[in-house]
Parts: structure tokens; C-alpha cells; sequence
């Protein structure tokens, strides 16, 4: 219900550091999705939040019985007047700001996908509204006060010995790029202050450990706090760390756990000769772990797949991986999250096999079954360190380069292609001539 990114295992070590704190006010700046707030709710303490973004304020001002104070802009009355009688000074203000934070990035957008994300909500705001309002009312959390005001004149006013727990933005301009559709569309007496630069993060952090009890945490590895450093925590495969800094607490390390199931079938290895036909199978969430694990570059961070499927030959080998997802911008684009082929075996080219599977009519009709509805083309994305992907080459089209946002690499690759233009049988057909010298196309022994 409440949008933030703060991490699950946070809360614990939030509510478990503050354990040994004196009992009276906590000071929270910067309290953003009011997950500190959430996670000291009920242990006695009397909390005093404060924070400068449109969203948070809305939230803010209800739990503290303050008006909301938000109104539709005029130039907005057009696109979004529906909206208007929701706003009520109150709780349905604050479900409004909710739910606006999922849709009116799309509001004005040109294209399929944005159009059907704002006339789904639109069709069915009466209820989604009500059902946020509801979810709404149990909300446990209880404000002793909430203050719109920058967290650098705040922090003035917190006295010295009172604790402060606080998850600073964690980059310069973070809050404001965040909630820029809320502020696009919604008027309100919004402080004048100047935005959070990259250093002055770091300087929030240094006022914010000057007293005897606190906790803060960062993405930023700051050196200036090392020795205070308390916890690591890496929720997901491809999520940035969080570095956990505090006067007083236990130590903690959180790593990403990924369910192993194990993989009877055997695979084609070296040595041996790759036979038709092809067939695809279907594997389980700890099946498709279990062979990424092995198989794929361990540099690349994983993600978690609607839809893998194993690649067999006529032996019943498995030849490879391609998992799934559907496409965040065409209703009709399949994402090809991840493929790769077994090693080692005697075919250095097996990964185009993969591609070609996956980009099969078969691969196609387990897609349209899977996503519930029709596919047309898949779109991937590959990081290497030369500006084409060798493995895609020749099989998709290259439709965007740019620098990588992975580690490691110095190119991200964006290939796109048409699905269902050929079947397994064509696929391994091509890919014998081509790549494949020395596969067998037809079952042996038949």
C-alpha cells in the first residue's frame, strides 16, 4: 500500500536497534513511505516525522489529522477531472495520491500501452479507489506530529539526546524526480527549499550520527561512518546494497537466498552428438535456478521468470535455457529474460539454437498460454563488452545500444525480433547448416 524501496529485512533491524533506545520522542526526517514510522509501531515510542514531497505530506498530514491541503491544477481539469470529486481533504485525497503514483506517469503519453494504463484506472477508479480507502483505514501507524519542512533546518530543531532514525534519498534529486506526475498534476503549499545534492546526502548523514542514539542507511558506502557500520543487506540478486550505520547494534549480514530444485534429465555434454527433433519442457522456479546457477555468466545479475523452459534434443538432452517475461510496452512483446546453452559440449555456437527456440511457433504458443494473450515479437537485452552480441547476431535485430548500468560490461544491447516465424524442426534445420556441423536433424534409430 505505501510505495517506497526500503527492503523487508530493514524493518526488523529498525525495530530491533531501537529495542535498547529510551523510551519517549523519535525523530524521523526524510520519512518518505513511513517505513521507520511502520516498523516502531507500537514499542511506546512518540513519533515526530517530517519530510517535503507531495505524496509523503498527503500521508503525513491525514495520520496527524491535519487537512491534506492537495487540488487537481486547473490545465489538468481536461485529461483528469474525474479525479476531483476523490479529492476530499482527507483519506480519499491520500488514496488518490496512491493510486496516482501507478498511472499518471502515462497520462498525456502517446502509445498502446500508456493509453490502456490510464483508461484501465479510469474504468475502474470507483473501485480501486474505495478498496485503497479501506486498506487505508486499518493502517495502524500514529504520528505525535508531521512538519513539511527540509531536512536541513529540521535536524536544528530535534533535540541532542532524542534518537533520529532516518533513510536520507539516497541520491541528489531523487524525491523530486520520483513524484514529478503527482506535482504535474496537483497543486499544493509546497515548501520552497533547495534540492539534495550528492554531497550534501553525505552532510545530512554526518548531523544525523551526532547524538547517542541513531540509525540510518544508505546506498552509499560512506568511509566517514565505517566504524559504525552494522549491517549489509542485499534483498535481491540485482538490487544495490544497503549499508546499515548505527550508534548501537548487533551486526547483520542479508543475502539473497534462491530455491535449488534439482534437474534429473540429462545433459548433452562433450563428446557426444546432438540429435533430432527438438522439444521444449517446461521447468519449475527451482529447476531454472539450478541451471542458471551453472550455466550462466555469474557476473550477470538474475531475474525472476514467468516462464522457463528447457531446450531437449531427440535423446531427451537438455540443450539449453530460455525463460520469459511479458514486455513492459507492447501488449504483444515477449521479454526474453535470460538464455543460454549446457557446456561444455562439442558445438560452440549451441547458443543461437537457444535463441532459435525461443523464437519458435512452439516457444510462441507456451508464451500466448502462459501471458494470456498473443505474442508477436521478444525483446532482450544482452551486456558485452563489444558493441554487438555475437550470440544474437544474425538471429535478432539490433534496435538500441547504450553504456551499460551492470558492472562489468561496457555496452547494454537491446535485440528484437519476431516470434513464431519457424518452428523447432526449421530451427535446428538452420542452425545444423550454419553453426551446428556434425548435428544429426532427424531422430536416430527411427
Amino acid at each position: 500500500m505505501f510505495q517506497g524501496t526500503i527492503p523487508a529485512p530493514m524493518r526488523a533491524i529498525v525495530r530491533e536497534t531501537a529495542g535498547s533506545w529510551p523510551r519517549g520522542p523519535v525523530y524521523v526526517p526524510c520519512c518518505g513511505n513511513f517505513t521507520i514510522e511502520r516498523s516502531l509501531a507500537g514499542m511506546g515510542f512518540a513519533l515526530h516525522s517530517s519530510d517535503v514531497s507531495i505524496y509523503t505530506t498527503a500521508i503525513g498530514r491525514w495520520l496527524t489529522g491535519q487537512p491534506v491541503g492537495i487540488r487537481l491544477r486547473g490545465e489538468s481539469t481536461d485529461q483528469l477531472g474525474w479525479l476531483d470529486e476523490s479529492l476530499d481533504d482527507d483519506v480519499g485525497t491520500v488514496a488518490t495520491m496512491m493510486l496516482g503514483t501507478r498511472f499518471l506517469a502515462s497520462v498525456g503519453r502517446r502509445g498502446i500501452w500508456h493509453e490502456r494504463v490510464v483508461r484501465s484506472y479510469r474504468d475502474q477508479w470507483a473501485v480501486k479507489h474505495a478498496e485503497t480507502i479501506e486498506r487505508l483505514s486499518r493502517a495502524d501507524v500514529a504520528l505525535a506530529s508531521y512538519e513539511v519542512e527540509d531536512v536541513r533546518t529540521w535536524l536544528k530543531k530535534v533535540p541532542r539526546d532524542a534518537p533520529v532514525c532516518s533513510f536520507p534519498p539516497f541520491y541528489g534529486g531523487g524525491y523530486e524526480k520520483l513524484y514529478e506526475p503527482l506535482n504535474q498534476h496537483f497543486t499544493w503549499d509546497a515548501p520552497q527549499y533547495e534540492p539534495l545534492s550528492d554531497a550534501d546526502v553525505i552532510d545530512v548523514l554526518g548531523v544525523i550520527t551526532d547524538r547517542p542514539y541513531w540509525l540510518t542507511a544508505s546506498n552509499h558506502d560512506v568511509s566517514e561512518l565505517r566504524h559504525y557500520l552494522r549491517g549489509v543487506i542485499k534483498a535481491t540478486p540485482r538490487a544495490a546494497p544497503f549499508y546499515v550505520y548505527a550508534s548501537q547494534a548487533p551486526t547483520r549480514i542479508v543475502a539473497p537466498r534462491q530455491a535449488i530444485e534439482p534437474v534429473t534429465a540429462p545433459r548433452l555434454r562433450g563428446g557426444e552428438e546432438l540429435e533430432g527433433p527438438l522439444s521444449l519442457a517446461l521447468l519449475k522456479p527451482g529447476q531454472f535456478n539450478a541451471l542458471r546457477s551453472r550455466y550462466l555468466n555469474p557476473r550477470i545479475a538474475p531475474g525472476a521468470a514467468n516462464l522457463a523452459v528447457a531446450v531437449k534434443d531427440g535423446g531427451g538432452r537438455v540443450l539449453g535455457v530460455f525463460a520469459m517475461a511479458p514486455g513492459n510496452y507492447k501488449p504483444d512483446e515477449a521479454y526474453l529474460l535470460s538464455d543460454f546453452a549446457v557446456a561444455p559440449t562439442d558445438y560452440p555456437r549451441l547458443s543461437k539454437l537457444i535463441v532459435l527456440a525461443a523464437t519458435s511457433a512452439e516457444a510462441q504458443l507456451l508464451c500466448q498460454r502462459a501471458f494470456s494473450r498473443r505474442m508477436r515479437t521478444v525483446l532482450t537485452t544482452a551486456f558485452s563488452n563489444n558493441p554487438v552480441s555475437m550470440k544474437y547476431r544474425g538471429l535478432l535485430r539490433l534496435v538500441k545500444r547504450g553504456p551499460s548500468n551492470e558492472d562489468g560490461w561496457k555496452f547494454q544491447l537491446q535485440y528484437q525480433g519476431p516470434m513464431g516465424g519457424h518452428t523447432l524442426a526449421e530451427a535446428l534445420e538452420k542452425w545444423a547448416k550454419r553453426w551446428g556441423a556434425g548435428a544429426t536433424t532427424t531422430q536416430t534409430g527411427v
